[in-house]
């Protein structure tokens, strides 16, 4: 794929790409574009064989495509792609002689064998297979792990950076996560199966999620010109809540409550896997007393999905996860996400988050019920002790809500939904080649 810049801090430089890049105003990306109204982490390209895509990384001001703002698009010979202020032509076919953008490959490159504890146990043996996702600390691969007698198990793994592994807090960060997830066993969170070392950086070994991410289910339902029905919408949220009570009630080997709160709830990090279970992922900003080096009360977490207490700074409990749950929850019954940012000043998105009044989602949807409106209302209440109490108490409401009638949606159902709606999106991606 090439890339001619239109308009921006590089107009007139052409790039030939291949495999993944990143693109972003940080010095660590594949790309990087000195403009202020980019995210450090701002947007994906991911060149294959079989079709190349972008993907917007939760940036500030967006990633528009043939002006239209996106959340994960098929490119096409000729589009026009902007972030920030620069404008970039996509050209699949021309060949053009440029500079080359390098891909960065993280810790592991190769097959490689970690040592058992015990020797009597032998190695564990992992091989990539392929790049799932670039973060802002690492990347994700998809892996095989392999054993005795020829055991072969899918996994995923997820490295942090070179330039990464040298930096003590973004360590820290990293192996808390995985302290704080490795004993947390539910099956509407992503499992921990190993934490280790590897030539000096380090890697989690967790459960690999054969599906797709709430931001894509979401995107996909957009590029069809569907709506979410409300049945599976309630039933995605009450399977992140469910998961939600079993990490808050967490307690340590002395009994005492960790204080675990996941803090960056959002789209991106919800997954729906092929069988329609649910799972919530990525617990890196996480803080839990008994675990992490820092218990400081940064600002972390995606700003279009915080809550005002932790928009403020100020110490969260799982109360805040209800609600960002609520403004994912918001956003699947009405397509509205109403905390967007659209501009690159921090304090106007926090001032946006005490300050916006947020409709009635019958305003959007007007087939949803009373009951729906007030759990919604109740969710994203700005006074933490006017929510749900607990994120089981919230489950629960969900729950009379979808099986009050004596029935209601299950993982069968939401899988055989979510076949439906790849089907549907191919059949619009082969309309559009034709």
């Amino acid at each position: 794929m090439n890339l001619i810049v239109e308009a921006g801090p590089l107009e007139g430089s052409k790039f030939n790409l291949s495999g993944v890049v990143l693109v972003g105003r940080c010095p660590t990306n594949n790309l990087v574009i000195g403009d202020p109204a980019l995210s450090l982490l701002h947007a994906r390209l991911q060149v294959a064989d079989d079709g190349s895509f972008v993907t917007d990384l939760g940036s500030t001001n967006g990633t528009w495509l043939n002006g239209r703002r996106i959340v994960s698009e098929r490119l096409h010979d000729g589009d026009l792609l902007q972030v920030g202020d620069s404008r970039i032509r996509v050209l699949l076919k021309a060949e053009i002689v440029s500079r080359p953008v390098m891909s960065k490959t993280g810790l592991i490159d190769m097959d490689f064998a970690v040592p058992a504890t015990d020797s009597i146990f032998g190695t564990v043996t992992y091989s990539l297979n392929r790049k799932i996702a670039d973060g802002g600390m690492g990347s994700i691969y998809e892996a095989r792990q392999f054993g005795a007698e020829g055991f072969v198990k899918r996994v995923a793994i997820k490295t942090i950076l070179p330039e990464f592994a040298a930096r003590e807090s973004e360590v820290a960060s990293f192996v808390g996560e995985a302290r704080l997830v490795a004993n947390l066993v539910h099956q509407n969170i992503v499992q921990i199966h190993h934490f280790g070392r590897h030539q000096g950086g380090y890697y989690i070994v967790m459960e690999y999620i054969d599906g797709m991410t709430l931001g894509t289910f979401m995107a996909l339902h957009l590029r069809q010109g569907r709506e979410v029905p409300v049945d599976l919408a309630t039933f995605i949220v009450s399977r992140v809540a469910r998961g939600l009570e079993y990490a808050h009630t967490r307690r340590g080997d002395n009994g005492a409550s960790l204080h675990l709160v996941h803090r960056d709830v959002s789209p991106n990090n919800i997954m729906i896997d092929r069988e329609g279970e649910v799972k919530l992922t990525d617990f890196g900003v996480a803080r839990a007393a008994h675990f992490m080096e820092d218990d400081s009360d940064d600002l972390v977490g995606c700003v279009e999905f915080m809550s005002p207490e932790q928009a403020s700074c100020m110490r969260v409990d799982g109360r805040s996860d209800i609600y960002s749950l609520g403004l994912v929850y918001y956003e699947l019954l009405t397509g509205e996400r109403p905390l967007r940012s659209e501009g690159t000043d921090l304090a106007m998105a926090v001032t946006r988050i005490l300050t916006t009044v947020i409709p009635d989602p019958r305003k959007y949807r007007a087939c949803l019920t009373e009951r729906t409106a007030r759990i919604l209302a109740c969710m994203l209440d700005k006074s933490p002790e006017a929510r749900f109490a607990t994120a089981g108490a919230l489950s629960q409401a969900l729950e009379e809500e979808m099986y009050s009638r004596g029935y209601g949606p299950t993982v069968v159902k939401l899988a055989a939904y979510t076949g439906a709606l790849l089907a549907g999106a191919a059949a619009v991606d082969g309309q559009e080649r034709e």
